[in-house]
């Protein structure tokens, strides 16, 4: 079997002319380079060099075989390399599936700080509900999935994080000036609510009722960034996601905590029969670092 040293003997008497030059470029004694072009012919069955005079003299096979083995040994100093990047986490590919509100949110700033010092790591992202997230990532098709309204699948794995809720409104709103904002004080004003369809609407209204107040939905959304911008306009306010609001926050939109507290479910999906890459890993680790601002304790 031709071993890497041999042929970086084989190399460096082939640039240097030499093997005493070869023995300094390698950092080993002239008899260790000998040794090495002498098993390194053996093993081949071929003659690399004429010993003439005490040197070493190139044959047309040694000349002939000089690129390949130039090649082969940039070809194992990039495996090593990149095999030191996998493992640092600075090299590899991966896919995120995500909800498109995320998406434009949180996420993007998340895959930017993730990349920043990552230069040979890949993402590639792609938006669509919740359902198919899950459908995605049961499939393989995906490395992480980020959704909500998870009820559980026998081919996905997932954790969920509790986001904090807020209510949004326009500074002109006739409630702007209080500190918090309760279930009770929003009775019969015009809100923006998630679809009806959405566990969170229903986590509303019950908070609504327990109070004894009318929710009033004046307009109904699937994404928390549009109830943000329609309560940025004065249409009504609007209970949100904290990490939706903040993309708003000082650019006409105001936030309030919202009594009761009514958590946002947030959940992270992996395929079960897939295993994780140290670079997944890493990601997720990432990921979870960055909602801790916006998660409940």
């Amino acid at each position: 079997m031709i071993r890497l040293r041999q042929l970086e003997a084989f190399r460096a008497v082939m640039i240097t002319g030499g093997v005493t030059a070869a023995a300094n470029m390698l950092n080993i004694s002239q008899p260790a380079v000998s040794r090495l072009i002498s098993s390194l012919e053996e093993g081949m069955g071929i003659p690399l060099f004429e010993r003439r005079q005490g040197r070493l003299h190139p044959t047309y096979e040694a000349n002939f075989l000089l690129g390949e083995v130039e090649q082969a040994i940039v070809n194992l100093e990039h495996i090593t390399q990149l095999s030191d990047d996998i493992r640092n986490q600075k090299a590899g590919h991966l896919r995120i599936a995500c909800l498109p509100g995320f998406a434009t949110s949180l996420m993007p700033l998340v895959m930017a700080e993730f990349l920043r010092d990552r230069q040979d790591v890949t993402l590639t992202i792609q938006t669509r509900s919740s359902k198919r997230v899950r459908e995605w990532i049961a499939a393989q098709q995906f490395d992480i999935g980020v959704a909500d309204e998870f009820e559980g699948h026998s081919a996905v794995l997932h954790e969920s994080v509790d986001i904090r809720t807020v209510c949004a409104l326009s500074p002109q709103h006739p409630l702007a000036s209080q500190k918090s904002i309760s279930a009770a004080d929003l009775s019969g004003m015009p809100m923006i609510v998630q679809d009806r369809s959405n566990r969170f609407f229903h986590q509303l209204k019950a908070a609504f009722d327990d109070a004894g107040a009318e929710l009033v939905s004046r307009v109904e959304v699937r994404q928390f960034a549009t109830a943000c911008l329609l309560a940025k306009h004065g249409t009504g306010a609007a209970v949100v996601s904290s990490i939706d609001a903040a993309e708003y926050v000082g650019n006409g939109l105001i936030t309030r905590p919202f009594d009761p507290q009514i958590p946002f479910r947030l959940d992270i999906l992996c395929p079960k029969y897939h295993p994780r890459s140290l670079l997944l890993q890493d990601f997720i680790k990432h990921f979870r670092k960055r909602l801790e601002p916006y998660t409940l304790s």
